[in-house]
């Protein structure tokens, strides 16, 4: 694949420089045969201009055609041009190629007048008065443009080739370059991806520069880092619901197998030690029916203006006995005014009653529990804070996930399933708000439920 998309991209950039050049090449060429052709267009008519008024001067002073006979066959010489000069009647009086084709120089005329420039016509006068005309073409050249012109044309277009053929090369060598860079960045991606294909999720992207390949390189990062991560809190979850479900399942195999072999008999105690084994396994299977049930309820959710302040006083009445079982004491408090927020009545009195619920699992007997009640911005916050054994650092990004428990005993007694509070941001994200958690150890925490205006 790099080879590939190396020489096509190699190909493109040459391609591309190449037609540029000869694009380039072209429109030179031709606003310099243009500008070229003008200047020598100027030069022919200054030149010409020079002839006529020296063939004018001399008239204006002999008013004979004899010294411009002379002057004729002199200056056509000299110049390198036949001139004619012809009478008002018409009649021709002198014409310089003749008296150039005699002499030690007639055969260089000879060849040299099979290349003729344009004839350019002009009147001859003396004073106002028209006395005839002179005709005037440039030997050697092909209309405008003399011998000298073309080899100048020639060294321009052997210049314009040697530099094109030069620029082709350089743009070659650029390419190859620019290609294999950037070839080589994409094969480290392709690469890292075939390992993570393979299960080799630890492998990482070399990142080298700032440019998009730079960036896709650490968003790829990122997500492998993500990916390990929840590899990682997969295997725990994994590992949580089989040690759930071994411990009271092996409880229970235990005590019925005691009770066939007659080591134990089936009275009222071992069989309250059994059922007490089955409840935890129904409380398990009912955590995770809750679970779904959440996932189930997102797509049901009935959003519609609440007023909050009824809805805490009256789920913190509900729960009130819950806490006094264990000496806890609760506290509400609200602002004097009505605060209003777009929420599901009934999944909001779950994400309450499960806040709760874990501070009275977490938090000491004889100590508090506080709902409040507030607004910031464009949100409404509504937050429950404890006194109880408090959350280490570490573990409050991973709190909202699916069976993490804080507790490494794993006992239900104090960790519970770890499904509560995924069940609450589950719930809160259904209804367009979020959730957070703000602890210390020893002091206690304090979690707080964003919830949108109506």
């Amino acid at each position: 694949m790099k080879n590939s998309l190396s020489r096509k991209f190699t190909l493109a950039m040459v391609v591309l420089a190449v037609g540029l050049i000869l694009v380039f090449a072209l429109l030179s060429q031709l606003a310099l045969d243009w500008n070229f052709e003008r200047y020598l267009d100027q030069v022919q008519k200054q030149q010409n201009r020079l002839i006529l008024e020296t063939l004018a001067e001399l008239y204006s002073e002999s008013t004979s055609w004899q010294s411009i006979r002379l002057a004729t066959l002199y200056v056509g010489s000299t110049s390198g041009a036949q001139i004619r000069v012809f009478d008002a009647d018409g009649n021709l009086i002198v014409d310089s190629l003749r008296g150039m084709m005699q002499g030690k120089h007639g055969r260089h005329w000879q060849s040299v007048q099979e290349l003729r420039g344009d004839t350019y016509s002009y009147p001859l006068l003396y004073g106002q008065t028209r006395v005839g005309s002179v005709e005037i073409t440039h030997l050697g050249q092909e209309g405008l443009w003399t011998t000298e012109a073309r080899l100048f044309q020639q060294a321009v277009q052997q210049s314009a080739l040697i530099t094109g053929l030069l620029a082709a090369l350089a743009a070659v060598v650029l390419a190859s370059f620019l290609a294999h860079r950037l070839t080589g960045q994409l094969q480290l991606l392709t690469e890292a991806a075939e390992k993570w294909g393979s299960g080799q999720i630890e492998a990482r992207v070399e990142v080298d520069g700032d440019d998009e390949l730079a960036v896709l390189g650490t968003t790829m990062n990122r997500m492998a880092a993500k990916i390990a991560e929840q590899n990682a809190l997969r295997r725990k979850l994994t590992g949580d619901i089989s040690h759930e479900l071994r411990t009271p399942l092996t409880t229970i195999q235990s005590y019925l197998e005691a009770f066939r072999d007659g080591i134990l008999s089936p009275d009222e105690e071992n069989l309250t030690a059994v059922l007490e084994e089955t409840g935890r396994l129904g409380s398990l299977v009912q955590d995770l029916q809750e679970l779904a049930n959440a996932d189930f309820q997102k797509r049901l959710v009935e959003l519609k203006p609440l007023a909050l302040n009824e809805l805490l006083q009256a789920e913190v009445e509900r729960l009130r006995p819950l806490l006094q079982r264990k000496e806890l004491t609760i506290h509400l408090e609200l602002p004097a005014q009505t605060i209003y927020a777009q929420a599901d009545e009934e999944l909001l009195a779950r994400v309450l009653n499960n806040l709760v619920s874990n501070a009275y699992k977490y938090t000491p007997a004889g100590g508090t529990v506080t709902v409040s009640l507030g607004q910031q911005a464009a949100e409404i916050v509504v937050a429950v804070q404890d006194s109880g054994i408090g959350i280490a650092a570490e573990h409050l990004p991973y709190l909202f996930e699916r069976f993490y428990r804080v507790d490494p005993s794993r006992t239900r007694a104090t960790g519970g399933s770890g499904i509560g509070l995924a069940i609450v941001r589950e719930l809160v994200e259904a209804m367009g708000g979020r959730v957070d958690v703000t602890s210390q150890p020893g002091k206690g925490s304090c979690f707080y439920v964003y919830l949108p205006r109506p």
